[in-house]
């Protein structure tokens, strides 16, 4: 009994720790939603595509796990915590120390002005699942940025940079 409820806190708590990712999936939810107002039509694949896209941006921190920042010290003590099965650790690591992460290839102002332009590309040629997927993306973006200025009192030097940094 008493391991169950330890399962269940930790379960908690690893929940709590990854709220920042429904965020953006409630992000992306509201932005279909708009759009379904706007546009005066509903489509499930806007629900699917706006999800996916509310996620997508967050590709770039597998990619720099996996690739690119496999070497550095944040990435090693995360694979550190891995190998020893200390999720709780891990996901309180990866939720508190994510923003001093300054190395992110497509996180920056480049990639939001891309994924606008596309969005409003998209919907001049009246590609309704283009609207949503780049609109959910930047959505995304602008709730990272806010979180930035929120937390670490100011936009996280990554965002005016393109490209990976120079080493």
């Amino acid at each position: 009994m008493r391991n169950t409820i330890a399962r269940v806190k930790g379960l908690g708590f690893i929940l709590w720790q990854a709220r920042h990712m429904a965020y953006h999936v409630m992000l992306g939810l509201l932005w279909a939603w708009y759009l379904r107002e706007r546009w005066g039509e509903f489509n499930p694949v806007w629900i699917f595509t706006s999800v996916v896209g509310s996620v997508l941006p967050d590709i770039d921190h597998l990619n720099y796990f996996l690739g690119y920042g496999r070497t550095d010290t944040y990435t090693q003590q995360i694979f550190g915590f891995i190998r020893r099965h200390e999720w709780r650790n891990l996901f309180h690591f990866i939720s508190t120390g994510h923003k001093n992460n300054t190395s992110l290839m497509y996180h920056n102002i480049y990639v939001v002005i891309l994924l606008t332009l596309l969005a409003v590309i998209a919907s001049f040629v009246d590609w309704q699942v283009g609207v949503v997927l780049f609109g959910a993306m930047v959505s995304h973006y602008l709730f990272d940025i806010a979180d930035d200025v929120v937390q670490l009192g100011g936009m996280n030097p990554n965002w005016k940079r393109w490209g990976r940094p120079k080493k």
